[in-house]
């Protein structure tokens, strides 16, 4: 099944940046952590790379064009894993559930403060609702999913630099 992934600028941007260069045409296909787009942040140059291997389907900014935090860059088409059968067996319901992303948040949220959105992300990613803050009203939607997992990729994005640098 393919799915359609947000390619996002970085959402610590603390001035405005301005795309300089597309270091990947739309239509073709890239890696994982791929090289993706040049952006010029005063006056230094940062490079966002692919979060998920797949194919470019557009560029969402053009060159010369300002964005700001968050602001979509571009659409990746990729293949979504196969998880398998969906139905759980009534004698591994408790195994299964037990798993942090297969768990509603622990946090005393009310079931009208998680949206049904935010939900189906956290299980699209693996990642449980738990592990993700809410929002400032206490809400927990998908753009309060994307913020964590963003900032969840830039950490490992360090990680992986201080390791190289070793």
């Amino acid at each position: 099944m393919l799915t359609t992934h947000l390619v996002c600028a970085p959402d610590d941007l603390c001035s405005p940046a301005v795309v300089t260069e597309w270091l990947v045409p739309a239509g073709w296909q890239v890696e994982a952590d791929a090289p993706l787009v040049r952006l010029a942040v005063a006056g230094e140059v940062h490079v966002v790379v692919t979060p998920t291997a797949g194919m470019v389907l557009e560029h969402c900014v053009a060159i010369g064009e300002p964005l700001a935090a968050s602001d979509l860059l571009a659409m990746i088409e990729a293949d979504e894993p196969d998880f398998g059968e969906m139905l759980i067996p009534a004698e591994d319901a408790a195994e299964v559930l037990s798993v942090p992303a297969c768990r509603l948040a622990q946090r005393p949220l009310a079931p009208s403060a998680v949206h049904s959105e935010a939900l189906a992300l956290c299980a699209a990613l693996g990642i449980a609702p738990d592990e993700v803050p809410a929002g400032p009203q206490g809400q927990l939607g998908r753009r309060e999913v994307e913020v964590h997992v963003r900032a969840e990729l830039r950490k490992l994005a360090a990680l992986r630099r201080l390791l190289a640098e070793d």
